[in-house]
């Protein structure tokens, strides 16, 4: 039997109003190459019940007993696939019809490329899109060619990304050490060494914050704005920054340790703002 050319990749906790949409936007995409990895992370809803019940070939589900962490089920999952490329989504987010095949374009007419991601619409929790916010810092001719705003903020979808397997082998995996950002962490490593290209469409449709979805899980807690901190230390010391890169960067830092001094429930009221009841 012949190897997909892309793996998809959906990690699921507690996903079950969703879940059912979010394979579904796979199963209907036009480029028919592709095998699902789908990981319920021990789920305490019904979303293994839910994924038990799609009957397809195409789709290999695995069920862990109990939750293991976002990242670790990431990396579990990257040992399962077995495509040339590896396709993100998760399991509350929408692909758009066409994304595989454009994103499979871009690697076949660059070779150069180890990672496509794509601009996003933000949908509710009944799927339907709005208005929300989206920084994008552009210190260059071209955001998407060249995208050094990524040594400020992280403004890459996680579910819009698809990489090269190899990258996996040349660089690792997700960093284990963080809950949060690991997505983040994922995308300058990568920048670091590699070229990357984000297309100016929205391939995907990705869920605001809700009451399940990994934002909201750790909101109570410092780690995000933690990690956040650390790894624009990393860009200083692991990229050549101009004078203005710096300052971006400073600038971030001082907002970041702001946002880490702020009481946890002003945090929490400012979240669930976001959230659509």
């Amino acid at each position: 039997m012949n190897k997909p050319e892309v793996s998809v990749l959906m990690t699921i906790y507690n996903h079950q109003n969703y879940l059912k949409n979010s394979i579904k936007s796979i199963i209907n995409q036009s480029y028919k190459n592709w095998e699902l990895i789908a990981i319920d992370n021990g789920s305490t809803d019904n979303s293994a019940k839910i994924l038990k019940k799609i009957k397809k070939k195409k789709i290999k589900s695995f069920f862990l007993k109990k939750n293991i962490g976002r990242t670790k089920c990431l990396n579990f999952g990257l040992k399962k696939c077995t495509g040339r490329f590896i396709a993100i989504l998760d399991s509350d987010d929408l692909a758009s019809v066409n994304r595989i095949k454009i994103q499979i374009n871009e690697f076949n007419l660059n070779k150069k490329l180890w990672m496509v991601a794509s601009d996003y619409n933000f949908i509710d929790h009944k799927g339907k899109i709005i208005s929300y916010p989206k920084v994008k810092v552009d210190l260059s001719k071209n955001l998407h060619e060249k995208p050094r705003g990524l040594l400020i903020k992280n403004f890459m979808a996680h579910s819009s990304v698809m990489y090269k397997s190899e990258l996996v082998k040349k660089i690792g995996g997700y960093s284990q050490s963080l809950l949060y950002a690991a997505d983040y962490a994922f995308f300058l490593k990568t920048f670091k060494r590699y070229k990357i290209k984000i297309l100016d469409l929205k391939l995907v449709d990705i869920r605001a914050p809700h009451k399940t979805s990994e934002t909201v899980r750790i909101v109570d807690t410092n780690r995000a704005t933690t990690e956040r901190i650390n790894i624009l230390l990393w860009n200083i010391y692991n990229f050549k920054t101009s004078l203005y890169e710096k300052f971006l960067i400073l600038i971030q830092l001082i907002l970041e340790t702001v946002r880490f001094c702020v009481p946890k429930y002003l945090k929490a009221k400012e979240l669930k703002l976001l959230i659509k009841k």
